[in-house]
């Protein structure tokens, strides 16, 4: 019953995202630039039919970052990165490209905490 419920959910959320835009936070144009550069080393693994994902994917939209999507679902070259580079094939995943190398966020609240701090 849970998976049934979590996938109409994930549908009435698809429909909503696709019919209703998000308005970003307004910011200067050196302040967005900055942050398209920045957002750009952001790579979002997604599933339209996840609610996780979904909702992730508007936060990104609400703060005004252009994160490179990836449906892993439409595109399984996506599910192998996901797969090989995080090692599990779970969305929603943020994979944040930095100094270090990078890292991979799995959880939507560790993803929301970390644009929550970062932005």
């Amino acid at each position: 019953m849970n998976y049934l419920t979590r996938q109409l959910k994930g549908k009435a959320l698809d429909i909503v995202d696709r019919l209703l835009p998000v308005r970003p936070v307004m910011r200067s144009a050196n302040e967005q630039l900055l942050l398209d550069r920045e957002s750009r080393r952001m790579h979002l693994y997604y599933c339209r039919s996840c609610p996780s994902s979904i909702t992730v994917k508007r936060h990104c939209e609400r703060l005004g970052l252009r994160v490179v999507e990836k449906d892993v679902l439409r595109v399984n070259a996506y599910r192998n990165e996901l797969l090989n580079g995080g090692g599990a094939p779970k969305v929603p995943c943020l994979r944040v490209d930095d100094e270090q190398g990078g890292q991979w966020l799995y959880s939507p609240d560790a993803i929301l905490d970390y644009l929550k701090n970062r932005f």
